[in-house]
């Protein structure tokens, strides 16, 4: 029994054997279960000040609108530069702007705007920041632990999930949102010390974009048609298209749902926020052990992701909401990982950096649009409307691709799921 569960824990965290991604790894557990604490503190702020579920999807909308706009050419950056030295930069950056929210926040002088000023410079860096730290993980391990990694950074994720809102609904009821913002300030200091910890003669680094590309949007055309022609990245793309539109607005959702549908505070949310979490972090523990990446998961994954999150709305008392959102938390991350893990492995080393900057501009991107919907469909219909139409929306997206890629599987004849070298695999 001791050797099976021994077994079980290597192939689970095979990754971390390599020492760069080990630092990594270690550097963003601590980072973004900080992120998770500004992330829920600023929420609940806007919350306070402004009295308004659609004042909290517009700042939503705000943080992310850079996204929308700019996404591609952080792609083509990402590609263009070392990416360890973007991710000192980036996340320099992401600390200084924490730092001073919390102080405004602190000495009690914060504005309505001046949170607004902060979440969009927020947005600004990640544009850069989102498509470098993902694309930056095949530099550090091996190809056939990239599957692995990509699922542990997807458990990182959610292990902070699980901890950053639990720890902020209380620091948020006992000492106020100040002291979520200044922690989160100090915990880039994690993730910079791991940056530096590392050995750069151990990466893998990839090759320069060809000379043959003329421009900026020469580049951002050769991966946009990369993604068209390739139906494993296409796919993945339309569905996050719609689920990051109508179902991925949770710093709408879960406010919502503790104030107006569980009419409850801040401990609550934490709660739900949390629940959702564990969830998510055992789904991508799942992840992490099978070492694969595969259409159907991703589909299944989305089904029972938009099932749960409908469901949950509809729960009346706290126990069944946090029960319905830990599987919803489950389904939430076999897409999403399954997600990342598509784009990663089915997309060449020189256009990784220009690809992923593509899906993060239709998962981030999507933001601008849906928050402000999900906050006024809450508004004028009540939470477990919002969160049923997400849930639906999720739902019917899985149905339809499902059946998409059983009609195109049964022309191909040639997938079953893999997890070998699939940047190599063939596109139509």
């Amino acid at each position: 029994m001791r050797v099976s569960a021994r077994g079980v824990t290597a192939r689970t965290f095979q990754a971390l054997s390599t020492r760069n991604y080990r630092y990594f790894f270690t550097g963003q557990l601590v980072s973004v279960t900080g992120s998770w604490l500004q992330s829920t503190a600023q929420a609940w702020l806007i919350l306070e000040l402004t009295h308004s579920a659609f004042m909290l999807g517009l700042l939503v909308m705000v943080q992310f609108l850079p996204n929308l706009l700019l996404q591609p050419f952080g792609g083509v950056i990402a590609d263009r530069f070392p990416k360890r030295t973007l991710l000192l930069f980036t996340q320099s950056s992401f600390a200084v702007v924490a730092g001073v929210l919390g102080v405004t926040v602190g000495l009690g002088i914060v504005r309505v705007w001046e949170v607004f000023l902060v979440v969009a410079l927020f947005g600004f860096i990640n544009v850069i920041d989102g498509p470098t730290r993902q694309s930056f993980v095949p530099e550090m391990v091996e190809e056939d632990q990239l599957p692995n990694a990509v699922a542990l950074n997807s458990t990182v994720f959610n292990a902070a999930r699980v901890v950053g809102p639990a720890m902020g609904g209380v620091l948020i009821a006992t000492v106020g949102t100040a002291l979520c913002f200044d922690l989160n300030a100090i915990s880039y200091l994690a993730v910079l010390g791991a940056l530096y910890l590392m050995h750069p003669d151990e990466l893998h680094l990839q090759k320069k974009l060809s000379r043959r590309v003329a421009g900026t949007m020469a580049q951002i055309r050769e991966g946009a048609r990369y993604a068209l022609r390739t139906p494993e990245v296409l796919l993945v793309m339309v569905l996050m298209l719609v689920v990051g539109t109508f179902s991925y607005n949770f710093s709408v959702l879960i406010p919502s749902l503790a104030k107006e549908g569980l009419h409850s505070g801040a401990t609550t949310f934490g709660l739900l926020s949390a629940s959702l979490g564990v969830g998510a972090l055992l789904g991508a523990l799942g992840v992490a052990y099978a070492g694969k990446a595969g259409v159907p998961a991703l589909l299944a994954g989305c089904a029972v992701f938009g099932t749960f999150l409908a469901l949950s709305g509809q729960a009346a008392s706290l126990l069944p909401a946090m029960g319905l959102l830990t599987v919803t938390g489950a389904g939430m991350i076999v897409y999403s990982a399954m997600s990342n893990s598509i784009i990663q492995l089915y997309t060449p080393a020189a256009l990784r950096g220009r690809v992923v900057a593509l899906y993060l501009w239709v998962f981030m991107g999507t933001t601008p649009i849906g928050s402000p919907l999900t906050g006024l469909i809450e508004q004028a219909w009540g939470s477990r409307a919002a969160m049923a139409i997400g849930g639906f929306a999720a739902l019917a997206t899985a149905v339809g691709g499902s059946i998409w890629w059983s009609r195109r599987g049964h022309r191909r004849g040639d997938y079953a799921g893999s997890s070998g070298p699939l940047a190599e695999a063939p596109t139509a």
